[in-house]
């Protein structure tokens, strides 16, 4: 083998390792008396142009960060393994659960909107925003547009920080009460079957930030994929974008175009 052929294989396993391999960074987060870490995995591009900042549902603490070379997943995975993809991914970890046992449906969330979480946010944001100089997007799924939503809503200046914000299947319960100047994306399944995150709920939303904002405000509807027979329509089928994730990605994708196109 020549020289110039192995400069060329090095560059091509260069390459590749940018795709495989995952950067996780323990940020050092400060709040009053609590100093502590806010575990976060960096998934990088050659020639990206954006960074994607996603703030999980659920619990939002999944101990990504734990695992051995952790890559993509769900939508993620499908956002950063397309070939007509230039985003650099961030996965948002949080180190306790953010879900109340008991309570309604709004106190059970509380911590989603407590100021020491909005905090750890605008922590993460600045981090990345420092490390890769390029313009930060949140997307947040489900119980993830609560965090994004409260982010918006205790400080205007928040909006400064971020170049737009992606809702996908948000919360009945998601509510920006502040006056935008954002670009924002509301994304949900037509035919979501989860109580918790109803169509008409995020159509609802739509409109209200419509009225609110002087940007870009779009709501896309994912029509494909199927619900499952087993399973809680929670955290399967549609809500999920259950075999959808393709039309789901490219949804993200084009919006996050658009906006870097203006």
């Amino acid at each position: 083998m020549n020289k110039h052929m192995k400069i060329i294989i090095g560059l091509v396993l260069l390459a590749t390792c940018n795709f495989l391999f995952a950067q996780t960074y323990q940020i050092n987060f400060e709040h009053g008396s609590e100093k502590t870490q806010i575990p976060t995995v960096f998934w990088s591009k050659p020639n990206s142009k954006v960074v994607l900042i996603f703030i999980p549902g659920g619990s939002g603490s999944f101990g990504i960060t734990k695992k051995i070379d952790p890559k993509p997943s769900w939508l993620l995975a499908e956002l950063f393994n397309s070939t007509n993809s230039s985003i650099d991914i961030v996965f948002m970890d949080s180190q306790f659960s953010l879900q109340g046992d008991v309570g309604d449906s709004y106190t059970r969330w509380a911590a989603r909107r407590e100021l020491v979480h909005i905090e750890r946010i605008k922590t993460v944001i600045n981090f990345y925003k420092v490390m890769t100089s390029k313009p930060i997007f949140l997307i947040g799924h489900s119980n993830g547009s609560l965090s994004i939503a409260e982010f918006l809503n205790q400080s205007s200046d928040h909006q400064q920080l971020i170049s737009g914000v992606i809702l996908s299947g948000s919360r009945n319960e998601t509510e920006l009460k502040q006056k935008i100047s954002l670009p924002v994306l509301i994304l949900h399944h037509k035919s979501d079957l989860n109580r918790w995150t109803t169509p008409s709920a995020a159509e609802n939303l739509f409109l209200q930030v419509q009225q609110r904002s002087s940007s870009i405000t779009e709501l896309h509807w994912v029509v494909g994929g199927k619900d499952v027979t087993w399973g809680d329509p929670t955290y399967t089928g549609r809500h999920m974008y259950n075999e959808a994730l393709g039309e789901a990605a490219k949804n993200i994708q084009q919006f996050l175009e658009k906006v870097n196109a203006n």
